[in-house]
């Protein structure tokens, strides 16, 4: 404990602010004088805020466990590729090293982060949607929430509206985190931000606001490119150009389905590139 609180201390040193304005709109001054010096153990999300304010991600307040790193690469490689049978076994094996950890904080960082692989599992394999939405929202905090843990489980929670078709709470949930990631000072995570956005564009276009969900998925495409992020590149592109043939820009649509189409192709991804060339067919 002491530890951490020297390293907010030399954080906050080194920007130049003072316990009291750290403190400002986040707790007493008492309180961060207290767990500089040790004496004190703050609620995650004060640890969170703590973060924001000093521009700092939040891992840079706790030792770096290499295993427990490799697990949550395991199980973010797993649940993209859809290979839910290896994420089982990644969970098991997570939670035995889950015991092992000493640190108070990275012990509820990685247990939410494995409650939220269970909620995955029990919505994308088991179809028990009603119940991994249960587990979602014991996890997070719909009204006050703050870290990229907690912004990733709550894009969750939109993906089961979505899925139950309840598309404009799930427009309210995309609407609130978009707003958040996109003004973040730190984004540990640079696939939070493309991630959210498709979803609240998709979440737009099924309700039929093309033209605000155009726009929400060529921000998305800005942030994809800046940031090399080509797995999510042709299905950004086949989005846009799906909005841009409802928007009646039937050039757009064109362009963006043919750059799709390209992405799909150099990733292999067949079933993609045969539904953009039936998308072109039919222009």
């Amino acid at each position: 404990m002491e530890g951490f609180g020297k390293k907010v201390a030399y954080f906050r040193k080194t920007k130049g602010i003072s316990i009291k304005k750290l403190a400002e709109g986040l707790c007493d001054e008492s309180t961060i004088y207290r767990l500089e010096q040790g004496k004190q153990l703050p609620r995650l999300e004060i640890v969170n805020d703590i973060c924001l304010k000093l521009e700092i991600p939040f891992k840079a307040l706790f030792p770096f466990n290499e295993e427990v790193e490799e697990l949550k690469k395991r199980c973010r490689e797993f649940t993209y590729a859809e290979d839910f049978i290896s994420l089982e076994l990644v969970l098991e094996e997570s939670k035995q090293i889950l015991q092992e950890l000493n640190s108070p904080y990275s012990k509820l960082e990685f247990g939410k982060f494995i409650g939220w692989h269970r909620a995955i599992l029990l919505h994308k394999k088991e179809n028990r949607i009603d119940e991994a939405l249960s587990v979602l929202n014991s996890l997070v905090n719909l009204k006050k929430y703050g870290s990229e843990l907690d912004t990733s489980i709550v894009n969750s929670i939109g993906l089961i509206y979505l899925a139950k078709k309840k598309y404009h709470e799930a427009i309210h949930i995309y609407e609130i985190l978009y707003a958040k990631i996109i003004n973040r000072p730190i984004i540990e995570d640079s696939t939070l931000l493309p991630r959210i956005g498709y979803n609240y564009s998709n979440s737009l276009f099924k309700i039929g606001n093309y033209e605000k969900a155009l726009i929400v998925a060529k921000e998305v495409l800005s942030n994809i490119e800046t940031h090399h992020l080509m797995y999510l590149l042709g299905e950004t592109y086949h989005l846009i150009g799906v909005l841009s043939k409802k928007n009646g820009n039937l050039i757009d649509a064109e362009e963006a389905f043919n750059k799709a189409l390209l992405v799909f192709i150099l990733t292999a991804n067949d079933t993609n590139a045969n539904r953009t060339k039936e998308d072109l067919k039919n222009l």
